[in-house]
């Protein structure tokens, strides 16, 4: 921490800058609700160097604002990323990366956006470092706001590297952490109603579930997952959400593969027997011939 301010009353240029940042903190917010977010960072960044002047760089002013400034960077680099302005991504997540210096949970959400990031651009492995980095981080936090996020960035990026056994452990684990989260706490179902986007993840978890279990032929636990999945989203979600849709297509694939297999299953019974038939008559001739 920096060394107590004095009790000495401030000068004329100290007011000045008390009221320059109360002013910019006034402009930020107001920005910030009508939807300026570039602009509102802009304040907030000023704001900073106002706070690292006034109260010192290690102060609790400081590392508040700093985390202000690195969610606002966070949600920027997401909306840049949809647009595909790569360099704007870059340089608002290299910011996001110092001001949350002091903020292990902003520094995973952080990670978990450059992982997305970097898998965007096809840079999987390194979009799978930065995953790591960000699962590491929220392991030792006894709180982090959506958990089961970065399993599931971990189970996509693990899929497309051809890593289906880990793939499906993080499926896995993210399925755990979001039942936990939705049904787990007080309320039970009718809280987990209210939270259409958090139970349009869990569905996606099911469906990300049933794709890994396919990649390994595990065709009976996938038709399982696509099921449940569709169970979920059609009482929450809807009958005619897209997701619900999805599930659904995917369970009839499911499904159709187990008959395949089956049908592949009973050709190659019919087969041995057939041999086993083709060697007992041949048995029988040679014998006869005797």
């Amino acid at each position: 921490m920096s060394s107590p301010r004095s009790s000495a009353p401030p000068g004329p240029s100290q007011v000045t800058e008390e009221v320059a940042l109360q002013r910019l903190d006034e402009a930020g917010a107001l920005l910030q609700r009508e939807g300026r977010y570039i602009e509102a960072l802009e304040c907030l960044e000023r704001g900073l160097v106002l706070r690292q002047r006034l109260f010192g760089s290690k102060s609790e002013a400081v590392w508040s604002a700093c985390k202000a400034a690195g969610e606002l960077c966070n949600l920027l680099a997401m909306t840049y990323l949809q647009k595909e302005d790569y360099g704007m991504v870059g340089e608002l997540l290299k910011k996001a990366e110092i001001l949350t210096e002091r903020d292990p949970a902003g520094r995973a959400v952080t990670f978990n956006n450059l992982a997305c990031f970097c898998r965007q651009q096809g840079r999987l492995h390194a979009s799978l470092t930065y995953l790591q980095r960000a699962l590491a981080i929220e392991q030792r936090l006894t709180h982090v706001d959506n958990p089961a996020d970065t399993h599931l960035n971990l189970c996509a990026v693990l899929s497309q590297l051809g890593r289906h056994d880990e793939a499906l452990q993080h499926s896995q684990a993210a399925l755990q952490l979001l039942q936990d989260e939705l049904f787990g706490g007080p309320g039970g179902a009718a809280a987990a109603a209210q939270k259409p986007d958090r139970i349009a993840v869990l569905a996606i978890a099911y469906h990300n579930l049933g794709v890994e279990h396919e990649f390994l032929l595990q065709f009976t636990a996938s038709l399982k997952a696509y099921t449940k999945g569709v169970e979920i989203a059609s009482v929450y979600l809807g009958a005619d959400h897209g997701i619900t849709a999805t599930l659904r297509s995917s369970q009839l694939g499911a499904a159709r593969s187990i008959e395949e297999a089956k049908k592949r299953e009973q050709l190659k019974a019919d087969e041995r027997q057939r041999k086993i038939e083709a060697a007992s008559t041949k048995a029988k001739v040679s014998m006869g011939r005797r």
